[in-house]
């Protein structure tokens, strides 16, 4: 298991991820893939996944004060249910108007302590995340899956919590409404 507190991983996660490259780490659900939500770290999740530029990444992170500066587009009510719910399995969205690689579709903070503690130490506190696989493909389940598919990843196994929990419930939020778009842990009530 890595130690993340240690001061030479943190200089190299970070010129690694300061270089545009892509990490992989354990969630409260499944592995994910992320990389800085910049210009270059997005395309570089693009690239790597074979994914589309319809479907959007989410921003992650270890708080909502760290999350807030991505969701400025976003109403009131998001800033309700993330103090309600996070740190949680609930990410929400707002409708997103381009497919630009760029454009992030929503943000989540996992009730997941190794993935908020990576995000500790990560400069700026935010990944651009999405499931660590080829797009269409199942999502890998263990750091040696992940990196024969992805060799150039930098897998963070750091997992001294069990993973896979239900996956999160997913919100579009819209003209004052929420919209539940999938189930998963987190009732809204």
């Amino acid at each position: 298991m890595i130690d993340i507190t240690d001061g030479d991983f943190i200089e190299k996660l970070n010129r690694h991820l300061g270089a545009g490259g892509v990490i992989a780490f354990p969630t409260d659900t499944v592995w994910g893939l992320g990389a800085l939500p910049t210009q270059a770290g997005a395309d570089a999740l693009f690239e790597i996944k074979r994914r589309p530029h319809e479907k959007h990444l989410i921003i992650m992170s270890d708080c909502l004060d760290h999350i807030q500066k991505y969701m400025v587009e976003y109403p009131e009510i998001a800033f309700d249910l993330a103090n309600r719910y996070w740190p949680g399995a609930l990410t929400i969205g707002v409708p997103v108007k381009d497919t630009q690689t760029m454009s992030f579709g929503a943000v989540r903070v996992p009730n997941y302590k190794p993935f908020r503690d990576l995000c500790g130490v990560i400069d700026g506190h935010c990944l651009a995340t999405t499931s660590a696989n080829i797009s269409g493909q199942p999502v890998l389940g263990d750091p040696e899956s992940i990196r024969a598919q992805f060799p150039n990843v930098m897998v963070i196994d750091n997992a001294y919590e069990k993973m896979g929990g239900s996956p999160s419930t997913v919100v579009i939020l819209e003209n004052g409404k929420i919209n539940i778009v999938r189930q998963g842990a987190v009732v809204i009530d």
